[in-house]
C-alpha cells in the first residue's frame, strides 16, 4: 500500500481507481508528443466527414505500467 501526502494509507482499491482515472483522463487539445511519437488529431479534412482523434488515457503506458508510476509517485511523496 502506499500513503499519500497528507499521511493516509491509501487501499489497493484507492490505487486502482487512480490507475483508472490517469487511463480514462481525455488528453487535452495541445497534446503534443516528443520521442519521436507523432499524433494527427484531425483526419478525412477534405471529405464531407472532417473528424477529430480525441483520445482517452496514453498509449503510452498500459494499466501494469501506470500502476507502477502511481505507487512510485506515492513513494516518492512519503516523509
Amino acid at each position: 500500500m502506499g500513503r499519500s501526502s497528507n499521511g493516509c494509507e491509501m487501499t489497493e482499491e484507492q490505487i486502482k481507481r487512480m490507475v483508472d482515472r490517469f487511463l480514462s483522463w481525455k488528453l487535452p487539445e495541445n497534446f503534443n508528443p516528443d520521442g519521436g511519437i507523432s499524433f494527427k488529431r484531425e483526419f478525412n479534412e477534405n471529405t464531407p466527414w472532417p473528424m477529430k482523434h480525441e483520445p482517452s488515457g496514453t498509449n503510452l503506458l498500459n494499466a501494469v505500467q501506470a500502476e507502477a508510476m502511481v505507487r512510485h509517485m506515492l513513494e516518492g511523496s512519503e516523509g
